[in-house]
């Protein structure tokens, strides 16, 4: 009897060393079993089963009933189940046992499994552990539902829904948000059931649209005395209110409002009130409000050299025809005497009205030269011992007066526009009077801080 058992061990182990599921091609289902199941295994096999299923799906296998000698980390009998090479998992043991998989089935990436059985040099006449057996069957590839796209949506081009092979396209709520190259970007849900474009995985983001107002303004008038800014012009601007009195700020980013730093001082997160999408102050909408105020660490409140600041908000800003963010400076960035700026603002409509205007008015008024702007300033401050203007200011406006931005606008954008956007060149900052002969208005030069602001930003 133990010469006979040998033989037919010896017969098993040299007929059949690898061994694929004798199937011309994939199928939906099938059971896989060790040699003699359910009679005891074999010492010294080593058999390997290639399982796939048709594309498109991927494979379920359950272990219906696992006995296999137990031993630290199944080192002596084992079995092993991989997809493409690596391991799910590796099993010996019996029920409730350490290395057992139980009855948690085990699912592929794709649509093939590889199964390898090896036992090893023991008695056979001791040997009564039965071995395995198993089965398997298709289930179709699903991805899920793709990932929603914040201020962007997603829509089926091919394929039945989140199946293999199935195209989606994600695209951004237009003409606020946009993706990166302006392209929208098609993914493909794969055999491994995630969507890819390019073999990435990664969702796309939408990127606001700066300086891009869904309406231009056909012709510029002043603010001192000027027409209303018609709607969705001017979509970043910002009136401040705190305590009673007011200011303008414009908007830059989702969470951030960029103005002067003298339009904050002394002014609390708690007690400002921020609005935005409006024309009329008479017309308010709800507030938002700042969870941080951030002024620029070397503001002068003597000369307001660095008058900058920024507003983080509390909650984003979602982008519309009436709320659109100005870009900020482009690396390089230069203002050329001569070139056209937009001011805008809610402030004084005239050098001795000192009530704020409740419109919106808007002026186009051309960038001075630095000379023009020094010599502008009376004798008596530039004989003072300090610097009056430095080169983080710039000056703006016409010789004959008439046109300027005043009390009430400060901290709004000086708005210059390059390829199709208006981009903020600077910040309303200081003056002498409103409007009148000889004199210009003073602005913050932005330029010169975008290593701050996106520190602030980034930091915050």
């Amino acid at each position: 009897m133990g010469r006979t058992y040998c033989f037919l061990w010896f017969l098993c182990l040299s007929a059949s060393f690898c061994w694929q599921l004798p199937s011309s091609g994939s199928a939906i289902h099938g059971q896989v079993q060790s040699p003699l199941f359910p009679r005891p295994y074999l010492p010294n096999l080593l058999r390997q089963w290639d399982v796939w299923v048709p594309e498109g799906y991927v494979i379920q296998l359950s272990l219906t009933h696992l006995d296999i000698k137990a031993s630290s980390g199944c080192y002596q009998d084992s079995l092993t189940v991989l997809y493409d090479q690596n391991v799910l998992g590796k099993f010996c043991g019996q029920e409730n046992s350490t290395d057992h998989p139980g009855k948690e089935p085990i699912l592929s990436q794709g649509n093939k499994l590889t199964l390898i059985f090896q036992t090893s040099d023991f008695n056979p006449e001791l040997q009564q552990q039965i071995g395995f057996s198993a089965t398997y069957k298709a289930i179709v590839i699903n991805c899920g539902e793709p990932e929603p796209l914040l201020n962007g949506g997603v829509i089926f081009l091919s394929g039945f829904q989140n199946q293999y092979r199935s195209v989606i396209q994600y695209h951004c709520n237009e003409p606020f948000y946009t993706l990166p190259g302006g392209v929208n970007v098609t993914f493909t849900c794969e055999a491994d059931r995630k969507w890819r474009s390019n073999h990435n995985d990664v969702t796309p983001t939408c990127i606001p649209v700066c300086g891009k107002p869904t309406k231009l303004i056909s012709a510029y008038q002043r603010i001192l005395g000027g027409s209303d800014a018609p709607d969705y012009t001017i979509p970043w601007q910002v009136w401040l209110s705190t305590d009673g009195s007011n200011g303008g700020g414009f908007v830059i980013a989702d969470h951030w409002i960029m103005t002067a730093a003298h339009a904050l001082t002394e002014v609390s997160k708690e007690t400002l009130r921020i609005y935005m999408g409006l024309t009329d102050v008479n017309s308010l909408g709800s507030p938002v409000f700042a969870v941080s105020i951030h002024t620029h660490p070397e503001y002068n409140t003597i000369n307001y050299n660095n008058d900058i600041a920024l507003i983080k908000l509390q909650d984003p800003i979602t982008f519309n025809s009436s709320i659109m963010p100005i870009c900020l400076p482009a690396e390089g960035a230069t203002y050329v005497t001569g070139v056209m700026g937009l001011v805008s603002g809610f402030g004084q409509t005239g050098e001795y009205n000192r009530q704020s205007n409740n419109k919106l008015k808007y002026v186009q008024i051309p960038v001075v030269d630095q000379e023009t702007c020094n010599n502008s300033i009376p004798l008596s401050e530039r004989k003072r011992n300090f610097q009056i203007l430095t080169n983080n200011m710039f000056c703006a406006g016409l010789p004959e007066g008439g046109k300027d931005s005043c009390n009430g606008d400060n901290g709004g954008a000086f708005a210059l526009r390059d390829d199709g956007r208006f981009w903020a060149a600077g910040i309303v900052s200081w003056g002498y009077g409103c409007g009148q002969q000889g004199r210009y208005g003073f602005y913050t030069r932005v330029a010169n801080y975008m290593d701050w602001i996106m520190k602030t930003m980034q930091e915050n």
